[in-house]
């Protein structure tokens, strides 16, 4: 038996490290927490920044994502 960490997107899985395994299994699939994406919600309220502004809180929000897969307290 092996516990393989990932992420649903609603239609794909998405490991968080290679599968362990080379042949068929049955699989049992438990989904734990939703994961909460309230970063991208914060530039709804300021309508006052201009493009470049937005751009740049998008991608840091992108690097934090890409930051926190791979943490153990997801």
């Amino acid at each position: 038996m092996f516990t393989v960490r990932a992420i649903f997107s609603g239609s794909n899985f998405k490991f968080e490290e290679p599968l362990p395994i080379t042949e068929d299994y049955e699989a049992v699939i438990t989904f734990t927490n939703p994961i909460k994406r309230t970063q991208e919600n914060i530039l709804q309220y300021f309508n006052t920044w201009d493009q470049d502004d937005v751009d740049c809180i998008a991608e840091i929000i992108q690097e934090r994502d890409k930051f926190s897969l791979n943490r153990e307290d997801i």
